[in-house]
């Protein structure tokens, strides 16, 4: 494709006087979050996390997630909370929360569906 600016106009990116406009990030920021409800379901973790920075993300950036087998004393050493699925064997510090293993609408219905989960997880439940 050729250019058609010329030269040193700060609207071509090949300028070097370019500056691009600011685009607001489009997913979470893992260190940036506000805890909005928690419980504890069976030693599985429900979370509603707020990420002021994805307000224009789905459900004005409130993600909620389920983490199994986590304490509430491991979470209150969260620094970081990524909301995405990862690998669960990566290895993280105790500052990472682990990735979740689900996620759910940020909606009434979505937590009531999200504690129902973690009740199926937890270690009191007979599967089968």
């Amino acid at each position: 494709m050729t250019c058609r600016h010329s030269a040193g106009d700060p609207n071509c990116s090949k300028s070097s006087s370019y500056r691009a406009p600011y685009q607001e990030p489009k997913t979470p920021d893992k260190e940036n979050y506000e805890i909005l409800e928690v419980a504890d379901v069976g030693g599985n973790l429900v979370l509603k996390v707020l990420y002021p920075n994805c307000s224009k993300c789905a459900y004005e950036g409130t993600k909620i997630m389920v983490f199994l087998g986590v304490t509430t004393l491991q979470a209150l050493k969260w620094r970081i909370i990524d909301p995405h699925f990862g690998d669960p064997s990566t290895k993280l510090t105790p500052k990472h929360a682990p990735f979740p293993s689900a996620r759910f609408p940020a909606t009434q219905e979505g937590w009531a569906d999200a504690l129902a989960y973690a009740r199926t997880k937890s270690s009191g439940v007979k599967r089968g």
